[in-house]
């Protein structure tokens, strides 16, 4: 479950910085640099997953686009014929 949700969990927790200095003013900003910077890393690596995944679902063709490739092959090839004097019933 976790997983599936890290992007969520760190978008709730990078809102609740700011909620904590203005909640909080004792705590110093300072020692919340080190959570907000690893909220980024966290951001980063969630952003680098999601972006191989689309790339990996982006080069597989569709069987809708392979098929349409076929359609556009063999209707060339039959124009490729019949500009050679040969007619379909052949």
């Amino acid at each position: 479950m976790f997983r599936k949700h890290v992007v969520r969990l760190l978008g709730a927790l990078a809102a609740l910085t700011p909620w904590l200095v203005a909640q909080f003013p004792e705590i110093p900003w300072e020692a919340l640099i080190p959570f907000s910077l690893a909220l980024l890393g966290g951001a980063e690596v969630a952003q680098r997953v999601e972006n191989q995944k689309t790339d990996t679902a982006l080069s597989v063709p569709s069987p809708g686009e392979t098929a349409e490739a076929a359609h556009l092959r063999l209707a060339l090839m039959e124009m490729e014929h019949a500009s050679r004097g040969g007619t379909l019933e052949e």
